[in-house]
């Protein structure tokens, strides 16, 4: 391993001789900042904003950028309070599910004397997507106050619905955290969309956006304005950067627990250790236990709140001299200690970790006036190289932000190397679209869409994509134009697919499927015979960020080909009756072409391109068809010669439950109703069966979500249990089962030897752990 010095940023703390009393706040905010940040004196940001700035009596949005431990999330959430104490709701926006989860747990050790301050009861909320708050949406706040956390995604969905419009009139404030992520091409869309319709409601909120590595803050601030700006550039204490270069054959936790004992001899010094899975959070912490003696625990967002706060306080009184985190809690993550290490600076399937990233995690090193040391591994063959990451290290530029809509006029819509795709959709389409929806009852003419595109960050750049974006959307079937009115409006399937959030290419794709099977087939046989399988394999096909478990060879055709014989009832419709069979044979082609997917040659390399491609999506449908059933990941790797499958099965899982709820929605008569009676003829018979055939689709998408949500050998029993528990009764969660299974409990067979008491030593509640020993009981029978 080589050891590359990458300089140190940063200068020494000075003599404080500000306290907050001198800040001359109002009595109220005097005590939250003794609940939210207790025994400690203003930091230069918060002396700032709170003292100079005065930004508490203001109602000007708000931007803060200051290096990571700076204290700007205080300032951001003595904002959201200020709305709260004005009778308004106040949503704190997070990037990620598990720092929303944070967040929530944060909030709510303090909400009850908060609430006491304040003299009214504080509710804390979260909405990302996982938890729904639809039916939390009355056109009021409640008695008190409210703080929602949420991801972008679930607010701007919430902004869609022109349902929720009264609703939005009573949030006062929004803070956004980590707001630099407005430039990044995976997020910075949907910031960007839900920013811009924030300020164009009729009432809009306060904004608050809060960011420790801003490039060129000016930018956002002219976008916000008015807007005030408060900005500290120095870190304090200083920071010392290393890379860590390893070398072909060297083991990164070997190296990391080499760094680790060379660094942490004293009793005072702790670290944050950073990778990229869960699984390897716990399994790094384990191995540095047991194989090096260091007390490491892992920290991260599959824990309860409860073992999260154990970890914690373990950590904060030093009983643990390292937490092993994930890489999607740097972001947030607010523990003190002295060393930092990112063991994972590239990612699978995402390439590198961007350098502000990068910084960011770095950052969380230093205590008091102790500097900090942070060094980051590269292996060879990623993303970053030695040479690389020392330079940018070094110079600590950060890129300028930009809208993700100057970066890339196809932002978000990448070709795959093996597919082409005729459905692209051009730039900011899916933004317009959620315009139209929330516009539903009137429609908009272009010059109301263009209006609105020139208050976004991209500005005259979106503004000339509007006639572009309008003509896909009409051409797809997702909206249509009224030449009278001179006005556009969603369809059906367009509105179902924005409500639902559902990314528009895969919504369109297979409403031509549909609208195809329909008109070839007027006794909906077909449609009939629709298979569970056929949703996994039409999203492998769909979805942008498939995952390629095994290359395309004779021996996978033979796999897939011998898995079908073996389960006749469980081939989906598409690959049985268009997909199988060797090039010459199979009339893939067609059932692509209706998906809108095109090879890149035709002829008989094009068929063969077809084939391969048909092939390889239904071996991974069935990879995690088998995985949704129980079957252990060892099995499947071993049984489908896999590699891999830990380190993606859960992103993989997640992108497919998304997108199975978006499809859902359309399977609905309504959605092809004109299609049915303009197109196809059909009389009241055909329509009805046509309903009865969306339903049955319907309840397979509903089970197949509840299978993959699992993809545990227990999974079966679970779902089992919870659709016959009784209404109001105790449901078994997720976590109940994981618990089960970190103990070897794979089997009905292994719970039944087990008695309740020995449940509950497991860590299981005693009400579940009866439950699970009554359903034992009764499958033995």
């Amino acid at each position: 391993m080589q050891q590359i010095f990458c300089g140190k940023s940063g200068e020494s703390l000075s003599p404080r001789n500000a306290d907050w009393q001198s800040l001359n706040l109002d009595p109220v905010w005097q005590k939250a900042i003794a609940i939210l940040a207790p025994n400690t004196t203003p930091r230069q940001v918060q002396i700032k904003a709170l003292g100079e700035m005065r930004v508490l009596e203001s109602r000007r949005n708000l931007i803060v950028s200051s290096p990571t431990n700076s204290g700007k999330s205080l300032v951001g959430l003595l904002v959201l309070l200020e709305a709260i104490h004005s009778d308004h709701r106040a949503i704190l926006i997070e990037p990620l599910r598990a720092l929303a989860r944070e967040k929530v747990d944060e909030l709510e050790l303090t909400a009850k004397r908060l609430s006491k301050v304040f003299g009214k009861k504080i509710a804390v909320r979260i909405s990302t997507g996982d938890y729904r708050i639809e039916s939390e949406l009355p056109s009021d706040p409640p008695v008190g106050g409210e703080i929602i956390v949420a991801t972008p995604e679930r607010l701007e969905a919430l902004l869609r619905n022109p349902a929720h419009g009264q609703w939005l009139s009573t949030i006062g404030a929004v803070c956004v955290d980590e707001a630099h992520l407005i430039g990044s091409k995976h997020r910075g869309a949907t910031l960007e969309c839900l920013i811009t319709s924030l300020l164009c409601l009729p009432m809009p909120p306060r904004l608050v956006l809060l960011s420790a590595t801003l490039g060129n803050p000016e930018k956002l601030q002219a976008w916000l304005s008015p807007c005030d700006m408060v900005s500290v550039a120095k870190r304090q204490p200083p920071l010392a950067k290393w890379v860590l270069a390893l070398e072909k054959e060297e083991d990164a936790n070997i190296v990391v627990a080499d760094w680790l004992e060379k660094h942490l001899q004293t009793p005072e010094s702790q670290a944050l250790v950073f990778v990229y899975q869960t699984k390897s959070a716990e399994k790094l912490a384990t191995f540095l236990q047991t194989d090096r003696k260091i007390i490491a625990i892992a920290y991260h967002a599959k824990m309860s709140q409860t073992q999260r706060e154990k970890s914690r306080q373990q950590f904060v009184t030093g009983e643990a001299k390292v937490i092993v985190t994930t890489t999607a809690l740097a972001m947030g993550i607010n523990l003190p200690a002295t060393h930092v290490l990112v063991r994972d600076s590239t990612f699978p399937m995402e390439g590198a970790v961007s350098i502000a990233d990068l910084l960011q995690m770095m950052g969380r090193a230093g205590r008091g006036n102790r500097e900090g040391v942070s060094a980051v591994v590269v292996r060879e063959g990623e993303g970053w190289t030695a040479e690389t990451l020392t330079t940018a290290l070094q110079s600590e530029e950060l890129p300028a932000i930009a809208s993700v809509f100057e970066q890339d006029r196809n932002i978000g819509f990448k070709k795959s190397v093996d597919r082409e795709k005729t459905k692209t959709a051009p730039t900011a389409t899916a933004f317009l679209a959620a315009l139209l929806s929330r516009w539903d009852d009137r429609g908009a003419t272009l010059a109301q869409l263009q209006a609105f595109f020139g208050r976004s960050l991209g500005g005259q750049q979106l503004v000339s994509q509007v006639p572009i974006a309008l003509r896909w959307l009409e051409g797809q079937t997702l909206a249509y134009g009224d030449p009278e009115l001179k006005t556009y409006r969603l369809t059906v399937l367009g509105k179902k697919a924005t409500l639902a959030v559902l990314p528009l290419p895969v919504a369109s794709a297979f409403g031509q499927l549909i609208r195809d099977l329909l008109t070839v087939d007027p006794a909906d046989e077909l449609l009939q015979a629709w298979r569970s399988l056929d949703f996994l394999l039409l999203l492998y096909l769909l979805s942008e960020r498939s995952p390629s478990l095994r290359r395309y060879s004779v021996k996978l055709v033979e796999a897939v080909d011998s898995w079908c014989e073996a389960n006749p009832n469980l081939v989906p419709l598409l690959f049985r009756k268009w997909m199988q069979g060797k090039v010459g044979f199979s009339k893939a082609n067609e059932v692509l072409g209706s998906l809108g997917l095109y090879p890149p040659k035709s002829g008989k390399s094009g068929d063969e391109w077809a084939v391969k491609l048909c092939y390889s999506a239904m071996f991974h449908a069935i990879v995690l068809w088998e995985r949704s059933q129980g079957c252990g990941m060892t099995d499947i790797e071993r049984r489908f010669k896999v590699e891999g499958l830990e380190g993606i099965e859960e992103r993989w899982r997640d992108e497919l439950l998304w997108l199975l709820s978006g499809i859902s929605k359309l399977l609905d008569v309504r959605t092809f109703y004109y299609h049915l009676r303009e197109e196809c003829r059909a009389d009241s018979d055909r329509i009805k069966l046509v309903k009865r055939c969306f339903a049955m689709m319907e309840m397979q998408v509903y089970e197949l979500m509840e299978h993959l949500k699992y993809c545990s050998p227990l999974g079966v029993m679970l779902c089992e249990m919870r659709r016959l528990a009784p209404q109001g009764k105790l449901k078994i969660g997720v976590r109940s089962i994981r618990k089960l299974e970190e103990s070897g409990i794979e089997s009905l067979k292994d719970l039944a030897r087990l008695s309740v008491e020995e449940l509950v030593g497991l860590g299981i509640q005693r009400r579940v752990a009866e439950r699970l020993k009554g359903y034992a009981r009764k499958r033995s029978l």
